[in-house]
Protein backbone atom coordinates (compact mmCIF):
# COMPACT_ATOMS: atom_id res chain seq x y z
CA UNK A 1 0.00 0.00 0.00
CA UNK A 2 1.10 3.65 -0.77
CA UNK A 3 1.96 5.79 1.94
CA UNK A 4 3.25 9.43 2.37
CA UNK A 5 5.53 8.36 5.21
CA UNK A 6 8.64 9.29 2.50
CA UNK A 7 6.96 12.83 2.42
CA UNK A 8 6.87 13.18 5.49
CA UNK A 9 10.24 12.38 6.63
CA UNK A 10 11.50 14.37 3.64
CA UNK A 11 9.75 17.29 4.93
CA UNK A 12 11.02 16.67 8.50
CA UNK A 13 14.53 16.76 7.33
CA UNK A 14 14.52 19.84 5.37
CA UNK A 15 13.03 21.71 8.50
CA UNK A 16 15.11 19.84 11.14
CA UNK A 17 18.42 20.53 8.91
CA UNK A 18 19.01 24.33 9.10
CA UNK A 19 18.52 24.33 12.80
CA UNK A 20 20.45 21.42 13.58
CA UNK A 21 23.41 22.36 11.91
CA UNK A 22 23.39 25.91 13.79
CA UNK A 23 23.14 24.55 16.85
CA UNK A 24 26.25 22.63 15.80
CA UNK A 25 27.95 25.72 15.67
CA UNK A 26 30.59 26.85 17.93
CA UNK A 27 31.53 30.48 18.35
CA UNK A 28 35.03 31.19 20.13
CA UNK A 29 36.44 34.62 20.55
CA UNK A 30 39.72 35.29 22.07
CA UNK A 31 40.97 38.87 23.08
CA UNK A 32 43.92 40.33 23.07
CA UNK A 33 45.80 37.70 22.35
CA UNK A 34 49.16 37.78 19.92
CA UNK A 35 48.71 35.07 17.71
CA UNK A 36 51.98 34.11 16.53
CA UNK A 37 54.74 30.90 15.97
CA UNK A 38 53.79 29.66 19.56
CA UNK A 39 50.00 29.35 18.42
CA UNK A 40 48.34 26.27 17.89
CA UNK A 41 45.32 28.24 16.27
CA UNK A 42 47.50 30.96 13.98
CA UNK A 43 49.79 27.74 12.92
CA UNK A 44 46.43 25.64 11.93
CA UNK A 45 45.29 28.55 9.39
CA UNK A 46 48.74 28.97 8.25
CA UNK A 47 49.51 25.36 8.01
CA UNK A 48 46.09 25.39 5.91
CA UNK A 49 46.38 28.40 3.84
CA UNK A 50 49.93 27.08 2.49
CA UNK A 51 48.24 23.74 1.68
CA UNK A 52 48.80 23.39 -2.59
CA UNK A 53 45.23 21.85 -2.35
CA UNK A 54 43.90 25.01 -1.05
CA UNK A 55 42.55 28.06 -2.88
CA UNK A 56 44.58 30.60 -1.48
CA UNK A 57 43.98 33.91 -2.14
CA UNK A 58 45.71 37.20 -1.00
CA UNK A 59 42.97 40.32 -0.40
CA UNK A 60 39.24 40.87 -0.94
CA UNK A 61 36.96 37.64 -1.77
CA UNK A 62 34.08 37.18 -2.88
CA UNK A 63 31.87 34.40 -4.06
CA UNK A 64 28.78 35.52 -5.35
CA UNK A 65 25.20 33.85 -5.73
CA UNK A 66 25.40 32.62 -9.32
CA UNK A 67 28.96 30.85 -8.27
CA UNK A 68 29.72 27.89 -6.08
CA UNK A 69 33.64 26.58 -4.95
CA UNK A 70 34.69 23.03 -4.85
CA UNK A 71 37.37 22.03 -2.44
CA UNK A 72 38.72 24.57 0.81
CA UNK A 73 39.87 28.20 0.64
CA UNK A 74 41.90 30.11 2.60
CA UNK A 75 42.32 34.23 2.37
CA UNK A 76 44.46 36.62 3.25
CA UNK A 77 44.41 40.01 4.69
CA UNK A 78 41.07 41.06 2.83
CA UNK A 79 37.50 41.18 3.67
CA UNK A 80 35.75 38.52 2.43
CA UNK A 81 31.90 38.43 1.24
CA UNK A 82 30.20 35.08 0.91
CA UNK A 83 26.60 35.20 -1.07
CA UNK A 84 27.15 31.99 -3.44
CA UNK A 85 28.54 28.42 -2.13
CA UNK A 86 31.99 26.94 -0.86
CA UNK A 87 32.21 23.38 -1.03
CA UNK A 88 34.96 22.47 1.61
CA UNK A 89 36.24 24.63 4.67
CA UNK A 90 37.30 28.57 4.71
CA UNK A 91 40.00 30.11 6.52
CA UNK A 92 40.08 34.06 6.84
CA UNK A 93 43.30 35.41 8.37
CA UNK A 94 43.51 38.92 9.18
CA UNK A 95 40.41 40.00 7.95
CA UNK A 96 36.56 39.80 8.16
CA UNK A 97 33.91 37.60 7.07
CA UNK A 98 30.27 38.17 6.03
CA UNK A 99 27.94 35.66 5.21
CA UNK A 100 24.99 36.56 3.17
CA UNK A 101 21.10 34.68 3.80
CA UNK A 102 21.95 32.88 0.52
CA UNK A 103 25.44 31.94 1.47
CA UNK A 104 26.74 28.53 2.15
CA UNK A 105 29.90 27.06 3.75
CA UNK A 106 29.59 23.24 3.29
CA UNK A 107 32.47 22.61 5.76
CA UNK A 108 34.59 24.18 8.76
CA UNK A 109 34.85 28.12 9.21
CA UNK A 110 37.90 29.34 10.84
CA UNK A 111 38.17 33.14 10.65
CA UNK A 112 41.73 34.52 13.10
CA UNK A 113 42.13 38.33 12.94
CA UNK A 114 38.76 39.14 12.29
CA UNK A 115 34.76 39.07 12.56
CA UNK A 116 32.10 37.69 11.05
CA UNK A 117 28.44 38.51 10.20
CA UNK A 118 25.45 36.99 9.68
CA UNK A 119 26.51 33.31 10.29
CA UNK A 120 22.95 32.89 12.10
CA UNK A 121 21.28 33.55 8.77
CA UNK A 122 23.42 31.59 6.49
CA UNK A 123 24.25 27.93 6.34
CA UNK A 124 27.27 26.36 7.75
CA UNK A 125 27.51 22.64 7.91
CA UNK A 126 30.70 22.43 10.30
CA UNK A 127 31.92 24.51 13.02
CA UNK A 128 32.81 27.95 13.31
CA UNK A 129 35.69 29.57 15.08
CA UNK A 130 36.29 33.19 15.57
CA UNK A 131 39.43 34.53 16.80
CA UNK A 132 39.54 38.64 17.22
CA UNK A 133 43.30 38.60 17.38
CA UNK A 134 45.72 38.91 14.25
CA UNK A 135 48.30 36.40 13.25
CA UNK A 136 51.85 37.88 13.79
CA UNK A 137 52.61 36.66 9.30
CA UNK A 138 53.98 38.03 6.65
CA UNK A 139 54.18 37.06 2.53
CA UNK A 140 56.67 35.10 1.63
CA UNK A 141 55.79 34.73 -2.63
CA UNK A 142 52.39 32.37 -2.38
CA UNK A 143 52.99 31.60 1.12
CA UNK A 144 52.61 32.65 4.62
CA UNK A 145 55.41 32.68 7.25
CA UNK A 146 54.47 32.99 11.35
CA UNK A 147 56.69 35.05 12.82
CA UNK A 148 58.78 33.69 16.52
CA UNK A 149 56.65 32.57 19.23
CA UNK A 150 56.36 34.14 22.83
CA UNK A 151 56.34 32.35 26.10
CA UNK A 152 52.42 33.79 27.11
CA UNK A 153 51.46 32.84 23.72
CA UNK A 154 52.81 29.28 24.07
CA UNK A 155 50.75 29.32 27.31
CA UNK A 156 47.52 30.33 25.51
CA UNK A 157 48.08 27.94 22.88
CA UNK A 158 47.96 24.99 25.60
CA UNK A 159 44.71 26.00 26.57
CA UNK A 160 43.14 26.09 23.49
CA UNK A 161 44.43 22.79 22.97
CA UNK A 162 42.53 21.31 25.66
CA UNK A 163 39.37 23.05 24.89
CA UNK A 164 39.41 22.10 21.16
CA UNK A 165 39.85 18.17 20.86
CA UNK A 166 40.48 16.83 17.68
CA UNK A 167 38.48 13.75 17.61
CA UNK A 168 34.36 14.79 16.60
CA UNK A 169 32.00 11.61 16.86
CA UNK A 170 28.38 12.17 15.79
CA UNK A 171 25.20 10.61 14.67
CA UNK A 172 24.08 11.08 11.44
CA UNK A 173 20.82 10.99 10.30
CA UNK A 174 19.73 12.19 6.51
CA UNK A 175 18.59 11.37 3.95
CA UNK A 176 20.00 9.39 0.77
CA UNK A 177 20.00 12.39 -1.31
CA UNK A 178 17.20 10.85 -3.58
CA UNK A 179 13.49 9.52 -4.20
CA UNK A 180 12.99 6.68 -6.51
CA UNK A 181 10.97 4.00 -7.29
CA UNK A 182 12.42 1.13 -5.78
CA UNK A 183 13.61 2.70 -2.57
CA UNK A 184 11.24 5.49 -1.81
CA UNK A 185 12.78 7.94 0.38
CA UNK A 186 16.18 6.05 1.91
CA UNK A 187 16.71 7.12 5.70
CA UNK A 188 20.68 6.84 6.22
CA UNK A 189 21.13 6.95 10.12
CA UNK A 190 24.56 5.77 12.59
CA UNK A 191 27.38 6.95 14.08
CA UNK A 192 30.48 8.70 12.18
CA UNK A 193 34.17 9.30 14.30
CA UNK A 194 36.47 11.62 12.64
CA UNK A 195 40.24 12.44 13.95
CA UNK A 196 40.94 15.84 12.30
CA UNK A 197 44.63 17.79 12.75
CA UNK A 198 45.51 21.60 10.90
CA UNK A 199 41.79 20.78 9.92
CA UNK A 200 42.56 18.06 7.49
CA UNK A 201 40.95 14.82 8.32
CA UNK A 202 43.41 11.93 9.10
CA UNK A 203 41.10 9.43 10.14
CA UNK A 204 37.14 8.72 9.01
CA UNK A 205 34.59 5.98 10.02
CA UNK A 206 30.72 5.31 9.45
CA UNK A 207 28.66 3.02 9.83
CA UNK A 208 24.63 3.77 8.85
CA UNK A 209 21.70 1.51 8.30
CA UNK A 210 19.29 2.47 5.10
CA UNK A 211 15.43 2.13 5.81
CA UNK A 212 14.04 1.56 2.40
CA UNK A 213 10.73 3.97 3.47
CA UNK A 214 9.23 2.63 0.10
CA UNK A 215 8.65 -1.09 1.67
CA UNK A 216 6.87 -2.45 3.95
CA UNK A 217 9.88 -3.79 6.48
CA UNK A 218 8.73 -6.97 6.16
CA UNK A 219 11.26 -8.67 3.64
CA UNK A 220 14.66 -7.01 5.48
CA UNK A 221 16.98 -7.77 2.52
CA UNK A 222 15.40 -5.48 0.55
CA UNK A 223 13.73 -3.23 3.14
CA UNK A 224 17.25 -2.40 5.19
CA UNK A 225 20.87 -2.01 3.51
CA UNK A 226 23.69 -0.58 5.81
CA UNK A 227 26.87 0.94 4.42
CA UNK A 228 29.90 0.67 6.86
CA UNK A 229 33.03 3.18 5.56
CA UNK A 230 36.90 3.27 7.11
CA UNK A 231 39.47 5.81 5.77
CA UNK A 232 42.78 6.45 6.72
CA UNK A 233 45.09 9.28 5.43
CA UNK A 234 48.63 9.37 5.46
CA UNK A 235 50.05 11.96 3.27
CA UNK A 236 49.94 14.69 4.87
CA UNK A 237 49.80 17.97 2.22
CA UNK A 238 50.37 15.51 -0.31
CA UNK A 239 47.83 12.80 0.84
CA UNK A 240 47.40 8.86 0.57
CA UNK A 241 44.23 7.51 1.32
CA UNK A 242 43.63 4.12 2.06
CA UNK A 243 40.19 2.61 2.55
CA UNK A 244 37.58 -0.04 2.99
CA UNK A 245 33.66 -0.55 2.80
CA UNK A 246 30.95 -2.78 3.06
CA UNK A 247 27.51 -2.25 1.40
CA UNK A 248 24.33 -3.62 1.25
CA UNK A 249 22.91 -0.95 -1.20
CA UNK A 250 20.99 -0.27 -4.01
CA UNK A 251 23.58 1.16 -7.24
CA UNK A 252 22.23 3.13 -10.23
CA UNK A 253 23.00 2.58 -13.57
CA UNK A 254 24.47 5.27 -15.60
CA UNK A 255 24.62 7.90 -12.77
CA UNK A 256 27.21 9.67 -14.98
CA UNK A 257 23.72 11.39 -16.03
CA UNK A 258 21.38 13.29 -14.03
CA UNK A 259 22.30 14.50 -10.22
CA UNK A 260 20.63 12.21 -7.26
CA UNK A 261 18.40 15.06 -6.20
CA UNK A 262 17.52 16.07 -9.96
CA UNK A 263 16.34 12.19 -9.95
CA UNK A 264 14.58 12.35 -6.43
CA UNK A 265 12.56 15.42 -7.58
CA UNK A 266 11.56 14.24 -10.78
CA UNK A 267 10.75 11.05 -9.14
CA UNK A 268 8.55 12.54 -6.30
CA UNK A 269 6.86 15.64 -7.97
CA UNK A 270 6.31 14.29 -11.75
CA UNK A 271 6.31 10.32 -11.16
CA UNK A 272 9.26 9.82 -13.59
CA UNK A 273 12.59 8.05 -12.63
CA UNK A 274 15.42 8.68 -14.70
CA UNK A 275 17.30 5.39 -13.53
CA UNK A 276 17.52 2.21 -13.32
CA UNK A 277 18.96 0.36 -10.41
CA UNK A 278 20.08 -3.10 -8.45
CA UNK A 279 21.29 -4.72 -5.45
CA UNK A 280 25.15 -4.72 -4.90
CA UNK A 281 25.79 -6.67 -1.63
CA UNK A 282 29.61 -7.20 -0.94
CA UNK A 283 32.90 -5.28 0.04
CA UNK A 284 35.82 -3.41 -1.63
CA UNK A 285 39.04 -1.53 -0.73
CA UNK A 286 40.87 1.16 -1.91
CA UNK A 287 43.84 3.32 -2.54
CA UNK A 288 43.75 6.66 -3.18
CA UNK A 289 46.95 8.98 -4.20
CA UNK A 290 46.66 12.85 -4.80
CA UNK A 291 49.87 14.21 -5.55
CA UNK A 292 48.50 17.45 -6.45
CA UNK A 293 46.11 19.62 -5.20
CA UNK A 294 44.62 19.08 -9.34
CA UNK A 295 45.54 15.50 -9.47
CA UNK A 296 43.72 12.44 -8.05
CA UNK A 297 44.90 8.83 -8.54
CA UNK A 298 42.46 6.05 -6.64
CA UNK A 299 42.60 1.95 -7.69
CA UNK A 300 39.76 -0.45 -5.58
CA UNK A 301 39.06 -4.13 -5.73
CA UNK A 302 35.36 -4.95 -4.84
CA UNK A 303 33.44 -8.33 -4.44
CA UNK A 304 30.49 -7.94 -5.14
CA UNK A 305 26.89 -9.71 -5.45
CA UNK A 306 24.65 -8.20 -7.99
CA UNK A 307 21.05 -8.92 -8.17
CA UNK A 308 18.30 -7.42 -9.72
CA UNK A 309 15.43 -5.23 -8.15
CA UNK A 310 12.21 -4.77 -8.67
CA UNK A 311 9.64 -1.47 -8.30
CA UNK A 312 8.40 -1.01 -5.67
CA UNK A 313 5.01 1.77 -5.30
CA UNK A 314 6.52 5.02 -3.39
CA UNK A 315 4.10 7.61 -2.98
CA UNK A 316 3.83 10.96 -4.98
CA UNK A 317 1.38 13.68 -4.81
CA UNK A 318 0.77 13.74 -8.80
CA UNK A 319 0.07 10.89 -11.02
CA UNK A 320 0.16 8.44 -8.19
CA UNK A 321 -2.41 6.36 -10.13
CA UNK A 322 -0.30 5.60 -12.90
CA UNK A 323 2.05 2.89 -13.73
CA UNK A 324 5.83 3.09 -12.71
CA UNK A 325 8.16 2.14 -15.83
CA UNK A 326 9.89 -1.45 -14.42
CA UNK A 327 13.47 -1.79 -13.30
CA UNK A 328 15.08 -4.07 -16.40
CA UNK A 329 16.78 -7.34 -15.04
CA UNK A 330 20.84 -7.60 -14.66
CA UNK A 331 23.21 -10.03 -15.41
CA UNK A 332 23.31 -11.23 -11.82
CA UNK A 333 25.97 -13.13 -10.30
CA UNK A 334 29.31 -12.62 -8.00
CA UNK A 335 31.73 -9.90 -9.46
CA UNK A 336 35.39 -9.53 -9.14
CA UNK A 337 35.46 -6.11 -10.14
CA UNK A 338 38.82 -4.09 -10.64
CA UNK A 339 38.68 0.53 -10.89
CA UNK A 340 41.09 2.44 -11.41
CA UNK A 341 40.37 6.42 -11.94
CA UNK A 342 42.41 9.81 -12.70
CA UNK A 343 40.63 12.63 -11.75
CA UNK A 344 42.47 16.28 -12.79
CA UNK A 345 40.76 19.88 -12.55
CA UNK A 346 43.52 22.31 -13.39
CA UNK A 347 40.40 25.16 -12.58
CA UNK A 348 41.27 27.21 -9.15
CA UNK A 349 37.64 27.64 -8.79
CA UNK A 350 35.57 24.22 -9.39
CA UNK A 351 31.77 25.00 -10.45
CA UNK A 352 32.55 28.94 -11.15
CA UNK A 353 33.75 30.97 -14.27
CA UNK A 354 37.21 30.02 -14.42
CA UNK A 355 39.75 28.62 -17.16
CA UNK A 356 41.46 25.03 -16.87
CA UNK A 357 40.89 21.62 -17.76
CA UNK A 358 38.78 19.02 -16.46
CA UNK A 359 39.53 14.92 -17.02
CA UNK A 360 38.00 11.86 -16.09
CA UNK A 361 39.17 8.38 -17.00
CA UNK A 362 37.95 5.39 -15.30
CA UNK A 363 38.83 1.59 -16.55
CA UNK A 364 36.39 -1.34 -14.83
CA UNK A 365 37.95 -4.70 -15.27
CA UNK A 366 34.95 -7.28 -13.70
CA UNK A 367 35.36 -10.96 -13.89
CA UNK A 368 31.80 -13.00 -12.76
CA UNK A 369 30.97 -16.23 -11.42
CA UNK A 370 28.07 -17.86 -11.57
CA UNK A 371 26.08 -14.96 -14.10
CA UNK A 372 22.32 -15.64 -14.57
CA UNK A 373 22.18 -13.66 -17.56
CA UNK A 374 18.69 -12.79 -19.44
CA UNK A 375 18.03 -13.49 -22.85
CA UNK A 376 18.85 -10.48 -25.13
CA UNK A 377 18.17 -10.58 -28.95
CA UNK A 378 21.96 -11.54 -30.96
CA UNK A 379 22.04 -7.75 -32.64
CA UNK A 380 22.19 -6.85 -28.55
CA UNK A 381 25.17 -9.05 -27.95
CA UNK A 382 25.83 -12.90 -28.03
CA UNK A 383 25.14 -15.16 -25.00
CA UNK A 384 27.80 -14.30 -22.46
CA UNK A 385 29.73 -17.65 -20.98
CA UNK A 386 27.56 -19.23 -17.75
CA UNK A 387 29.69 -22.15 -17.08
CA UNK A 388 32.83 -20.35 -16.93
CA UNK A 389 34.71 -17.14 -15.96
CA UNK A 390 32.61 -13.87 -17.40
CA UNK A 391 35.18 -11.23 -18.56
CA UNK A 392 34.46 -7.92 -19.29
CA UNK A 393 36.53 -4.43 -19.86
CA UNK A 394 34.50 -1.02 -19.62
CA UNK A 395 36.24 2.44 -20.54
CA UNK A 396 34.71 5.87 -19.31
CA UNK A 397 36.94 8.95 -20.47
CA UNK A 398 35.39 12.57 -20.01
CA UNK A 399 37.43 15.68 -20.99
CA UNK A 400 36.44 18.94 -21.11
CA UNK A 401 37.60 22.86 -21.51
CA UNK A 402 36.21 25.75 -19.78
CA UNK A 403 37.73 28.99 -21.04
CA UNK A 404 36.50 32.20 -19.46
CA UNK A 405 35.40 35.08 -22.03
CA UNK A 406 35.66 38.74 -20.66
CA UNK A 407 33.98 38.99 -16.66
CA UNK A 408 31.14 37.60 -17.27
CA UNK A 409 31.25 34.73 -20.19
CA UNK A 410 32.36 31.09 -20.33
CA UNK A 411 33.10 29.00 -23.38
CA UNK A 412 32.66 25.18 -22.30
CA UNK A 413 33.82 22.30 -24.39
CA UNK A 414 33.19 18.53 -23.68
CA UNK A 415 33.84 15.54 -25.19
CA UNK A 416 32.55 12.01 -23.56
CA UNK A 417 33.35 8.54 -24.57
CA UNK A 418 31.98 5.03 -23.23
CA UNK A 419 31.68 1.49 -23.43
CA UNK A 420 33.32 -1.82 -23.96
CA UNK A 421 37.09 -2.32 -24.76
CA UNK A 422 39.16 -5.17 -25.67
CA UNK A 423 38.15 -8.68 -27.33
CA UNK A 424 36.61 -9.63 -24.00
CA UNK A 425 33.34 -10.64 -23.27
CA UNK A 426 30.46 -8.26 -23.96
CA UNK A 427 29.10 -5.94 -21.55
CA UNK A 428 26.95 -6.80 -18.70
CA UNK A 429 23.52 -5.09 -18.58
CA UNK A 430 24.18 -2.81 -16.01
CA UNK A 431 27.29 -1.21 -17.52
CA UNK A 432 25.93 -0.63 -20.93
CA UNK A 433 24.72 2.91 -22.04
CA UNK A 434 21.86 5.35 -23.52
CA UNK A 435 21.85 9.07 -24.88
CA UNK A 436 18.72 11.17 -24.61
CA UNK A 437 16.40 13.09 -21.69
CA UNK A 438 16.86 15.75 -19.27
CA UNK A 439 20.63 15.09 -19.68
CA UNK A 440 22.84 14.94 -21.39
CA UNK A 441 20.80 15.39 -24.86
CA UNK A 442 17.18 17.67 -23.95
CA UNK A 443 16.00 17.71 -27.08
CA UNK A 444 15.68 13.98 -27.24
CA UNK A 445 12.79 11.65 -25.34
CA UNK A 446 14.24 9.34 -22.68
CA UNK A 447 16.85 7.00 -23.79
CA UNK A 448 16.56 7.95 -27.61
CA UNK A 449 19.92 6.26 -28.52
CA UNK A 450 19.65 3.36 -25.99
CA UNK A 451 20.10 0.55 -28.63
CA UNK A 452 16.61 -1.35 -27.77
CA UNK A 453 15.06 -1.29 -30.90
CA UNK A 454 14.75 -4.82 -31.08
CA UNK A 455 13.40 -5.82 -27.59
CA UNK A 456 10.16 -5.93 -26.31
CA UNK A 457 11.44 -4.80 -22.64
CA UNK A 458 8.70 -2.15 -21.34
CA UNK A 459 11.65 -1.45 -18.80
CA UNK A 460 13.36 0.65 -22.31
CA UNK A 461 17.03 -0.24 -20.93
CA UNK A 462 19.64 1.05 -22.01
CA UNK A 463 21.67 -1.60 -24.04
CA UNK A 464 24.86 0.35 -26.42
CA UNK A 465 27.83 -1.16 -25.84
CA UNK A 466 29.47 2.23 -26.81
CA UNK A 467 28.93 5.78 -26.67
CA UNK A 468 30.22 8.97 -28.12
CA UNK A 469 29.14 12.71 -26.87
CA UNK A 470 30.07 16.02 -27.84
CA UNK A 471 28.81 19.11 -26.29
CA UNK A 472 29.45 23.09 -26.16
CA UNK A 473 27.92 25.32 -23.89
CA UNK A 474 28.43 29.53 -23.51
CA UNK A 475 27.16 30.97 -20.46
CA UNK A 476 27.20 34.64 -19.46
CA UNK A 477 25.28 37.01 -16.85
CA UNK A 478 22.07 39.31 -17.37
CA UNK A 479 23.08 42.00 -14.90
CA UNK A 480 20.21 44.26 -13.69
CA UNK A 481 22.80 46.75 -11.99
CA UNK A 482 21.97 50.07 -12.92
CA UNK A 483 25.59 51.81 -11.74
CA UNK A 484 29.22 50.72 -12.66
CA UNK A 485 29.71 47.55 -11.30
CA UNK A 486 32.73 45.50 -11.11
CA UNK A 487 34.12 42.89 -8.14
CA UNK A 488 35.24 44.74 -5.26
CA UNK A 489 33.30 48.08 -5.67
CA UNK A 490 30.17 49.48 -6.66
CA UNK A 491 28.90 52.94 -7.46
CA UNK A 492 25.13 53.51 -6.35
CA UNK A 493 23.51 56.36 -8.28
CA UNK A 494 20.15 56.22 -6.34
CA UNK A 495 19.77 57.39 -2.17
CA UNK A 496 16.75 54.25 -2.55
CA UNK A 497 19.85 51.66 -3.52
CA UNK A 498 20.89 51.84 0.22
CA UNK A 499 18.72 49.43 1.35
CA UNK A 500 17.71 48.04 -2.47
CA UNK A 501 20.61 45.32 -2.76
CA UNK A 502 20.42 43.10 -5.51
CA UNK A 503 22.79 40.72 -3.30
CA UNK A 504 20.47 39.94 -0.44
CA UNK A 505 17.21 40.44 -2.59
CA UNK A 506 17.52 38.98 -5.86
CA UNK A 507 20.84 37.63 -7.33
CA UNK A 508 24.54 39.18 -7.40
CA UNK A 509 25.56 39.14 -10.22
CA UNK A 510 22.09 38.47 -12.28
CA UNK A 511 20.30 35.70 -14.03
CA UNK A 512 22.75 33.54 -16.32
CA UNK A 513 21.85 33.17 -20.16
CA UNK A 514 22.96 29.88 -21.82
CA UNK A 515 23.04 29.05 -25.11
CA UNK A 516 23.43 24.90 -25.88
CA UNK A 517 24.58 22.29 -28.65
CA UNK A 518 24.56 18.38 -28.29
CA UNK A 519 25.51 15.39 -30.67
CA UNK A 520 25.91 11.65 -30.16
CA UNK A 521 25.92 8.40 -31.13
CA UNK A 522 25.39 5.16 -29.39
CA UNK A 523 25.53 1.48 -31.22
CA UNK A 524 26.50 -2.13 -30.71
CA UNK A 525 29.73 -3.91 -32.10
CA UNK A 526 33.21 -2.79 -32.64
CA UNK A 527 32.33 -0.26 -35.43
CA UNK A 528 32.79 3.16 -35.26
CA UNK A 529 29.54 5.45 -34.45
CA UNK A 530 26.88 5.44 -36.18
CA UNK A 531 24.71 8.49 -37.40
CA UNK A 532 24.91 11.31 -34.94
CA UNK A 533 22.24 12.50 -33.43
CA UNK A 534 22.17 16.65 -33.03
CA UNK A 535 19.85 19.49 -30.96
CA UNK A 536 20.46 23.09 -29.96
CA UNK A 537 18.46 24.98 -27.44
CA UNK A 538 19.05 27.73 -25.34
CA UNK A 539 18.29 28.59 -21.45
CA UNK A 540 18.03 30.90 -18.46
CA UNK A 541 19.70 30.42 -15.06
CA UNK A 542 18.84 32.20 -11.60
CA UNK A 543 21.92 30.75 -9.33
CA UNK A 544 22.15 26.73 -10.08
CA UNK A 545 18.34 26.75 -11.09
CA UNK A 546 18.25 26.67 -14.80
CA UNK A 547 14.95 26.71 -17.47
CA UNK A 548 15.95 25.22 -20.75
CA UNK A 549 14.39 24.73 -24.00
CA UNK A 550 15.48 22.09 -26.58
CA UNK A 551 15.21 21.58 -30.04
CA UNK A 552 16.35 18.00 -31.64
CA UNK A 553 17.36 18.71 -35.39
CA UNK A 554 15.34 15.94 -36.69
CA UNK A 555 11.82 15.94 -38.32
CA UNK A 556 9.10 15.13 -35.99
CA UNK A 557 10.68 15.69 -32.68
CA UNK A 558 9.08 18.77 -30.54
CA UNK A 559 10.07 21.72 -28.79
CA UNK A 560 11.04 20.39 -25.19
CA UNK A 561 11.34 22.41 -22.02
CA UNK A 562 13.10 20.79 -19.29
CA UNK A 563 14.30 22.34 -15.36
CA UNK A 564 16.86 21.68 -13.84
CA UNK A 565 18.91 22.58 -10.42
CA UNK A 566 22.51 21.94 -11.50
CA UNK A 567 24.76 23.27 -14.41
CA UNK A 568 24.45 20.62 -16.71
CA UNK A 569 28.28 19.90 -16.76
Amino acid sequence: MRRPFGLVVLAVSMAVSPTAARQDTVIVIERGVRLDAGSRVAREAVDFFNDRAVTKVFGAFTVSTSEAVDGDVAVYGGAVRISGIIRGDLVVINGDLRLLPSGQVRGNILVVGGSVTGLQDARVDGNARIYSARVAARRENDRLELLPATRGARRDDERRRRRFPQTHASMVLSTGDTYNRVEGLPIHIGPRIEWRTFGRRHLFIEGLAIVRTAGDLENTQEDIGFTANAEWNIGGRSPVTIGGRGYNAVTPIEAWQLHSDEIGLATFFWHRDYRDYYFSRGFSGYLRVEPTGELSITGEVARNELTSAVVRDPWTPFRGDEAWRPNPQIDEGSYTIITSTIEWDSRPFRDARASGWMILAEWEHGRGDDVVAPILPESVRDPIPTASTYIYNRLFIDLRRYERIGWNGLLSLRALGAGNIGNQDPLPIQRRLSLGGPDPMPGFQFRQTACNETTADPARPALCDRILLFQVEYRGSLSFSRGSRRRGYRHRSEPWDDWWDWDEWFWDDGPTIVLFGNAGSGWIGNGGPEDFAFDVGAGIEFGSVGVYGAKALSEGEPFRVRLRIHRRF
